[in-house]
């Protein structure tokens, strides 16, 4: 997905009208993908972004975005007749936290998007999850060739399980993971019922985490990873089960976090981060993003980073 975000921050979001206030207003390039390809670049990287976006002012200017930030656009695709894609966010400024609402719906090529003999020598493969015929088609033929797959998973559509068998890094977001064990309220009744409540034992929050990345590790994936916002993340690693905290920072808009870190990520696969050391990087990439306003404002460089983890805040 690629899209243009509308972005407005807004003085609380939670307030009636009247004595609301926008305090600071934005336009940016965003989409899952797109803002994760652009970190990528941003970090130094090379990346390809297949997509398919209008054929209006909107998607001009989606592709200006992509070009300026040196992501490759050859096969974004532009559909005649359609708009955008276009997205309003709305940021609450006492939390950073947003709302999305679509303003012309996702542009759809009628068919499968990309080249797959570009998956050739490519470093890895990033898929989103809002085309899932070109998910599993992409995923499946970077199996073949021995091509990483990182699979942004914020949701869990009928396709999901069937592309999973091909994703060897599965990043899932907090919603997700609770939607798979069926929701907290039935994951707490199981804690109840196992007597998980004294001291000394761990939280009923950790063995939902656990229990939920042995449950997409099963579906196929060598590694799973929760993203947990201010939490931080949890994951899965061969037959290691661990936790990081977040990087406390001053959280302006917490929009693009999650595709940040899955940019980083991937940056991090690449230039051959071991797991826990790629795991910690992309946090930091994240959370110094959300020290900005929009999903691209704030992405840092390479070095950014490393001087951030050497001299930085520390881990909340």
């Amino acid at each position: 997905m690629a899209c243009l975000d509308q972005l407005m921050l807004w003085q609380d979001l939670g307030a009636p009208v009247g004595r609301n206030r926008l305090v600071a207003w934005d336009m940016q390039g965003g989409g899952i993908a797109a803002t994760a390809l652009v970190a990528v670049a941003r970090l130094g990287g090379r990346a390809e972004m297949w997509a398919a976006i209008g054929d209006d002012w909107i998607g001009d200017l989606i592709l200006r975005g992509l070009d300026e930030e040196k992501v490759d656009t050859r096969r974004v695709e532009r559909v005649k007749g359609r708009r955008g894609p276009l997205m309003i966010v709305c940021v609450d400024q006492p939390t950073g936290e947003r709302c999305f609402f679509h303003a012309t719906g996702h542009c759809h090529a009628g068919h499968a998007i990309g080249d797959l003999r570009r998956l050739k020598g490519a470093g890895c493969l990033l898929i989103d999850g809002t085309r899932p015929e070109s998910d599993l088609r992409a995923a499946r033929a970077a199996r073949r060739l021995g091509v990483p797959v990182v699979a942004d998973v914020g949701w869990m559509g009928e396709r999901t399980p069937t592309i999973l068998k091909y994703v060897d890094y599965a990043i899932l977001s907090e919603s997700c993971a609770r939607r798979i064990l069926d929701g907290p309220e039935k994951v707490s009744r199981r804690c109840a019922t196992a007597g998980l409540s004294g001291r000394g034992v761990e939280c009923p929050e950790g063995k939902l985490w656990r229990a939920a990345c042995r449950a997409v590790r099963a579906m196929g994936p060598a590694c799973v990873v929760i993203t947990l916002g201010a939490k931080g993340l949890v994951y899965l690693g061969g037959d290691r089960f661990g936790r990081m905290k977040a990087f406390r920072v001053k959280v302006v808009d917490t929009t693009g976090a999650g595709d940040v870190f899955h940019g980083a990520f991937c940056y991090g696969l690449v230039a051959g981060f071991a797991l826990e050391q790629n795991l910690r990087f992309a946090s930091a990439a994240a959370a110094m993003k959300c020290r900005h306003i929009g999903g691209r404002a704030g992405i840092p460089t390479r070095r950014e980073v490393m001087r951030f983890l050497k001299h930085g805040p520390h881990e909340a």
